[in-house]
């Protein structure tokens, strides 16, 4: 059963972690970037040249890569890929959670904004955007200089609470199969040093959020960011993938390789929310590559 990242960058944990998997059961993994030098290309089976995900050819070349190389399994790993995805494979269902009672910050999109009823501090990112790049926290008096540095802008209230991430993992008919709930301590694009974190306070409405993001489409890993404030939760963010801190959550017991490939191959997956192992630390380092040349140019 072969297994193919997109844009896989440098994901080599979740490059290693799903080649253990798969090589047990006589398959390979492929690894797909428009960069020869990427970092993960040098740790998959088979490292393979995809034009840009904005590219017309991006899905058939993915299309043909599935026909000629027996691609059972694709796992994009940047929201860029998503929506593309999406409309290949329909669309990921979207709905705005504050009307389902869960609280959210407040959004604004640059045409709905009204200077005088913004709050004083404000947090603005791409609504597409990935690995924390173009995102800032300002000032009400800067916000329309920065709104011209950040693609496809949404303005939303800044939040002063500690920001956790939950990494977990529905089956393909969107039911619950677990979830790590982990602090970010240090970051650098993406996660660099992180701790599993309990899920004593927030078991409910952790399970109630993912259970709703399952009724309303969600299938394999999700990815969300909550506030902890003092009146509860705030939801933040949802990624229908895989998160940069991933290595972490599985580590501390979520084998979402093993049970994907398990779910792939048509057996049932048990439930297991709230078994993995809290406290465990992750930290991350720079190792260097050498080569005598790209893959690909």
């Amino acid at each position: 059963m072969n297994v193919l990242l997109t844009s896989a960058g440098r994901r080599i944990g979740l490059i290693k972690c799903f080649k253990d998997v798969v090589h047990k059961s006589g398959g390979k993994i492929f690894a797909g970037d428009i960069d020869g030098l990427a970092p993960a290309l040098f740790f998959a089976d088979f490292p393979k040249k995809l034009p840009r995900v904005s590219d017309k050819g991006y899905i058939p070349q993915l299309l043909e890569l599935v026909k000629n190389d027996g691609i059972k399994l694709i796992v994009p790993t940047i929201d860029y890929d998503l929506p593309v995805l999406a409309s290949w494979q329909g669309e990921f269902i979207k709905s705005n959670f504050g009307n389902k009672g869960f609280a959210v910050p407040r959004s604004w999109l640059p045409d709905q904004i009204n200077m005088k009823k913004l709050p004083n501090y404000l947090f603005v990112k791409p609504r597409n955007g990935s690995a924390s790049q173009n995102t800032f926290s300002v000032g009400k008096q800067d916000l329309a200089q920065i709104l011209s540095f950040v693609p496809k802008p949404i303005v939303q209230e800044n939040i002063k609470a500690k920001e956790i991430t939950v990494d977990a993992l529905l089956d393909f008919s969107g039911r619950l199969i677990h979830y790590v709930p982990r602090l970010r301590i240090r970051l650098g694009g993406e996660s660099i040093q992180g701790v599993t974190i309990s899920d004593h306070q927030i078991r409910d409405w952790l399970i109630e959020i993912l259970v709703e993001i399952g009724k309303l489409g969600g299938r394999g890993p999700i990815t969300i960011q909550a506030f902890l404030t003092e009146g509860g939760p705030v939801l933040s963010e949802i990624n229908p993938r895989f998160g940069g801190g991933i290595p972490l959550t599985f580590a501390a017991g979520g084998n979402y390789p093993a049970w994907i490939m398990e779910m792939v191959a048509g057996r049932e997956v048990s439930p297991k929310p709230g078994e993995y192992k809290v406290g465990l630390y992750m930290t991350r380092h720079y190792v260097e590559i050498f080569s005598e040349g790209p893959f690909f140019l």
